[in-house]
């Protein structure tokens, strides 16, 4: 099943070729290659990206193809010149810009060239002993890496009496061994001697919690919907699987962590990679936001003449949405969560929070209403800003908490692996960071990554960012210690390293 899904794909990607080559209309059939219901080796966020790249510039996108699909080059050669004609607008991220042109190129041949996924490369490698491609590595020869660990990998595996047909066959076992796990079959002992073999790091670790979610998965090709995600985002697909396993069975959660760790952000990919834009509302809450707001109340009339009318909050707009959509989930976000008045704000939806099939009449309209299914919750809440403590303990019933910290999974290490991706030069600011949060020594306030994910980041711009975001930060966390920012002085962190 892993191998054969696979070379369907490539056959279509394949028709798009040969019509590219041939001067015949192709966009039609790169689309179709991409599209295909039974696709899942791209992210539908780059693969839609790329592809609407390649509309408005066929000429370029065109030219690029060509010499991905150049007869004669090498696999190096074709891949090193196809990204090289492939803007950032187009496909960003080293993981997802290798994995879209693999996919491509596996036309060529797919039993020689199969498709790139870096997380799971990552664990087979670390699983294997094979070494991981040197730090800085470019795309092409990442990818030449990987090749090679598929002919390790069929090498060893005829030692102990497996053949493998090709690195296409290698890479199906790989997958199916990281992104399956123990089958039905297995004995209770061969279960857990693989489950051990795997390890915490595995990505169906968490999912061995759940059988039925295991038996879903184990059948046909297995859409591992999240892990391109945390491809992109640098993060551990497991935990963005624990996300959303929490999501499925409260559909409250919160990310909770200091400033600079991506909750907003990750709140909000997160919602997009399950939803259209469309089924996705953001608010943020502050101290003057109320149930007026978030639910309904009556506002002026916006026709100019005196009076009042009631209008709906978003809350009550998005459910609206969902109920008439069930087969959509629906995502509302709520930044900065624990700066409103919880209480005021949700009102008699606390009860809805937690019984989802039930419906209460509203406040002011007095209309029955209730919280569809396919609604979930995102919240975020910064730490540094106002303690978990004062959270209403109503709402933190009806909540999963997630933390972020950098100390922390998923945050922790994320600095470092997103300079080695894009700054391998500047690896050094995860360690002046580490210093400056050990120094600080309080989890709630740690200083986050994102201050320093920036595809410009250099020796000057760290500078403007020390002083004039880091510094005055510290100093706020600092009050009546002020005599110790002399020792989160960048240069200083710098020479104690």
């Amino acid at each position: 099943m892993e191998r054969d899904y696979k070379l369907e794909a490539a056959e279509r990607i394949t028709k798009a070729r040969e019509a590219l080559l041939a001067g015949r209309p192709w966009i039609l059939l790169l689309k179709e290659a991409f599209f295909h219901r039974d696709n899942n080796l791209t992210s539908w966020r780059s693969h839609q990206r790329f592809f609407k790249w390649c509309e408005a510039n066929p000429e370029e996108a065109a030219a690029a193809l060509r010499i991905l699909w150049a007869e004669g080059a090498t696999v190096i050669n074709r891949i090193r010149g196809f990204l090289a004609k492939i803007p950032a607008e187009a496909v960003s991220g080293l993981g997802s810009r290798l994995t879209i042109a693999s996919f491509l190129h596996m036309s060529i041949d797919p039993g020689s060239y199969p498709h790139y996924k870096e997380m799971q490369l990552r664990k087979g490698y670390d699983l294997t002993g094979y070494p991981r491609p040197k730090g800085g590595a470019a795309e092409a020869e990442m990818y030449a890496h990987a090749l090679g660990f598929f002919d390790q990998f069929a090498k060893e595996a005829s030692t102990r009496g497996l053949e493998l047909r090709d690195r296409l066959d290698a890479q199906s076992v790989l997958w199916c061994v990281i992104g399956a796990g123990p089958i039905d079959s297995f004995s209770p002992e061969e279960k857990n001697a693989l489950l051990r073999y795997l390890g915490e790091g595995s990505i169906e670790a968490i999912a061995m919690e759940s059988k039925a979610e295991i038996r879903d998965e184990a059948v046909g090709p297995t859409p591992r919907v999240l892990e391109d995600l945390a491809d992109e985002l640098l993060l551990d697909p497991n935990y963005m699987r624990r996300i959303e396993r929490l999501l499925k069975d409260k559909r409250q959660v919160i990310l909770h962590g200091p400033p600079g760790t991506g909750k907003t952000y990750v709140a909000r990919e997160f919602a997009r990679f399950f939803s259209p834009v469309e089924a996705i509302e953001m608010v943020q809450f502050h101290p003057s936001y109320a149930y007026e707001d978030f639910v309904e109340g009556f506002r002026p009339s916006r026709e100019g003449g005196a009076g009042f009318v009631l209008r709906e909050g978003p809350l009550k707009r998005l459910a609206r949405q969902a109920a008439k959509r069930p087969e959509v989930t629906h995502f509302l976000i709520i930044d900065e969560i624990n700066r409103g008045n919880l209480a005021k704000v949700f009102g008699e939806l606390y009860y809805l929070l937690e019984y989802r099939t039930e419906q209460l009449n509203l406040l002011y309209s007095d209309d029955p209403f209730s919280l569809p299914e396919n609604l979930w919750v995102i919240g975020t809440m910064n730490t540094a800003d106002r303690s978990i403590a004062l959270v209403d303990l109503a709402l933190r019933r009806r909540f999963y908490f997630v933390p972020f910290f950098p100390a922390e999974p998923p945050i922790e290490g994320l600095l470092r692996r997103w300079l080695q991706r894009h700054k391998p030069e500047m690896e050094w600011v995860a360690d002046v960071v580490d210093r400056a949060n050990k120094l600080l020594g309080r989890r709630q306030a740690a200083i986050g990554p994102s201050y320093f994910l920036d595809p410009n980041l250099d020796e000057e711009k760290l500078n403007l960012v020390w002083e004039h975001s880091i510094l005055p930060y510290l100093a706020e966390q600092l009050i009546g210690e002020e005599e110790r920012l002399e020792e989160f002085t960048l240069n200083r962190l710098r020479i104690e390293g």
